[in-house]
């Protein structure tokens, strides 16, 4: 039986965004590197949201050596990204978030961007910009939501994604949210923490 909240998700599309950058090797995450713990919860949210979004969800994956973009990506799918992949580089967030909205906007279906992401971006400016400008061309609030998973204990990324949530300046609509890993784990469930992001 189809639950209230999947009934409400299954009106989004999903791309999941994961930062490659060098300093996801960092070892600060229950004793394991932030990439093998950003994994498997990249892992289990595809899984999830399989279960609401049939025909996949949308990837991208940054570093300073690239951004790759891959759509209709089961679990699978996303493992072998992952296995291809080593952190590396710097973090081109503008980048990366500019490659997601492409892949928004594939179909009539709201959009629900998650990202995986442990520092501060290489242009700080020019990753606020992208998301006000996307803010801005939006008919609705809840069209596009962006939600920032903060991986590892970084204090200045901490503060630039909550500046992100709270303090876009020149935005329509807010429609950034940001947590950190251990505030995402509080939910119950992934739909649970998708929901709270929309509504927020």
């Amino acid at each position: 039986m189809t639950t209230a909240i999947e009934t409400t998700l299954s009106e989004y599309d999903f791309i999941v965004v994961v930062d490659a950058s060098g300093s996801m090797e960092t070892e600060d995450v229950k004793g394991r590197s932030r990439w093998a713990s950003v994994q498997e919860t990249a892992e289990q949210f595809t899984r999830d949201l399989a279960k609401i979004d049939a025909d996949g969800i949308g990837l991208v994956v940054f570093s300073g050596q690239g951004v790759d973009s891959y759509d209709g990506v089961n679990a699978q799918k996303l493992a072998d990204v992952f296995a291809s992949r080593r952190p590396r580089s710097s973090t081109p967030l503008a980048e990366a978030l500019t490659e997601a909205l492409k892949l928004a906007g594939k179909s009539d279906k709201k959009d629900f961007i998650i990202v995986f992401t442990d520092g501060v971006p290489d242009d700080q400016a020019a990753a606020a910009k992208v998301i006000r400008d996307a803010a801005n061309k939006q008919e609705t609030d809840d069209a596009l939501t962006i939600l920032f998973v903060q991986v590892g204990s970084d204090a200045a990324a901490t503060r630039y994604l909550r500046s992100l949530d709270d303090d876009l300046k020149g935005a329509k609509f807010d429609i950034v949210d940001a947590k950190t890993v251990e505030e995402a784990e509080k939910f119950a469930t992934t739909a649970e923490l998708v929901l709270a992001a929309i509504n927020d």
